[in-house]
């Protein structure tokens, strides 16, 4: 659309730095949900053993969190474009906690089946609120780096979550491991409710902050900024670079989810270690990610600051991070120790890590002010769907002669496929309506 009566204004310097806070809040938010996927994870080796669930069986269960979790992605987008980030994530991570501590009282495979149905749907807005939240408070040349922090809290919450989910299940049960990390998203979710604030509305937010953090929308002569027409989330699909994009943020979370929740099965199965053993051993890969992903959120907001293009920087970060992974994934099966399968688990971590400061930037990138929500929603509802297939895929897999190597070569066939439609695609014009 055409866009009339638009001025340039001068950008001074920030005189506050809430954006950063506002950033911080929602990290907190990603970690927390990720703890609450991640103990299922930890805790899969003992409920194999205590329900006699076949791998393929407990695939299922794992997959079941992800059937919600795809179909709630669209509405979540459009929930938190129309209506904001403070109410839904407020109300999202209330049910999700109290869900997680539900788990508890599961006693069998349908029951195991309700409650992760329940997690997905609960802990759908979770990501789409985030990517809003980084879109109405982070500038261009800051974006990749606060998407990094946002997306790589997903990694401190998987790091930490491994040693202490393993360590209340070795000393209470696996019961009180789901009572514990539900009770801290409950308690989060209020701290969420006092402290997160739009841009406008944040008591402190200083007009020249608010002036950097608009720095890239267009803005009329008040001040305020400029919208485009909003695209129905259903017609972005008709759009080449948007298709792209889902396809290979689709790679990524199969790669990832397969990771997360096989892996640690993969070391007490595969590769000999105790239960113990597998909860420390299993959070260094998550460590080097979250440092990883920090890293090239940095580096590429740096290029950018020195001239790069968007086409350059996220094309640079999301192949350089799957072929990463895939050099990762190919030590792994060549193994021949627990330590070197470490090695290579924290190689391909690295990689995706590394990757993924750029993912959840790039719907921020194409969509307009504000609506970046919807982008990502819509995004994340063909992303997810591999983590939706992931589970199921890698537990029929494991089932064959193939076993636990076969699931590896499927990963790294993911990640070439990924690497390809983030280098085809391009990202230096916003896809707004036509």
């Amino acid at each position: 659309m055409q866009i009339t009566n638009a001025v340039k204004v001068d950008i001074p310097k920030p005189t506050t730095n809430y954006r950063w806070y506002a950033v911080f809040l929602v990290s907190g938010i990603i970690a927390i949900s990720w703890i609450d996927r991640v103990n299922f994870a930890a805790a899969t080796p003992t409920l194999m053993r205590v329900f006699d669930l076949s791998p393929t069986t407990m695939g299922i269960v794992m997959s079941a969190f992800y059937w919600p979790y795809v179909i709630s992605q669209i509405p979540s987008g459009w929930l938190v474009s129309r209506f904001g980030s403070k109410l839904v994530v407020f109300w999202s991570c209330l049910v999700w906690g109290i869900t997680t501590a539900l788990t508890s009282i599961v006693n069998g495979f349908y029951s195991f089946l309700a409650i992760r149905v329940l997690l997905g749907l609960s802990e759908a807005p979770s990501f789409p609120a985030a990517a809003r939240v980084v879109s109405v408070w982070i500038p261009a040349c800051e974006r990749t780096t606060a998407s990094a922090l946002f997306d790589a809290s997903a990694r401190a919450g998987n790091a930490f979550c491994m040693p202490f989910v393993v360590w209340l299940i070795v000393q209470y049960g696996w019961k009180a491991s789901f009572v514990i990390t539900g009770g801290l998203a409950i308690l989060y979710s209020f701290v969420w409710l006092k402290f997160y604030h739009e841009p406008d509305e944040h008591p402190k937010v200083s007009e020249s902050e608010l002036a950097y953090l608009r720095q890239d929308e267009v803005v009329d002569a008040t001040g305020k900024v400029e919208k485009e027409t909003s695209i129905p989330v259903i017609k972005l699909f008709t759009y080449g670079r948007y298709n792209l994009m889902c396809l290979g943020y689709f790679q990524y979370t199969y790669v990832y989810t397969a990771f997360i929740m096989w892996i640690p099965s993969f070391l007490v199965q595969s590769k000999g270690f105790s239960l113990e053993e597998m909860g420390f051993a299993a959070m260094w890969p998550y460590i080097i990610g979250f440092f990883a992903e920090l890293a090239g959120g940095i580096i590429c907001d740096s290029w950018r600051k020195h001239g790069g293009t968007l086409t350059q920087i996220r094309r640079f970060g999301t192949v350089t991070g799957f072929l990463g992974a895939a050099l990762g994934l190919i030590v792994v099966i060549n193994s021949s120790s627990g330590m070197l399968a470490i090695i290579g688990l924290s190689i391909a971590m690295g990689g995706i890590s590394f990757g993924s400061a750029n993912f959840w930037a790039i719907p921020n990138d194409l969509a307009p002010y504000g609506q970046g929500g919807g982008y990502a929603g819509g995004m994340n509802f063909i992303g997810q769907m591999g983590s939706l297939v992931a589970p199921i895929v890698s537990g029929l897999v494991i089932s064959t002669t193939w076993g636990y190597s076969g699931m590896l070569y499927v990963m790294i066939g993911s990640t070439i496929i990924g690497a390809l439609a983030y280098a085809l695609n391009n990202y230096d014009k916003k896809i707004v309506a036509r």
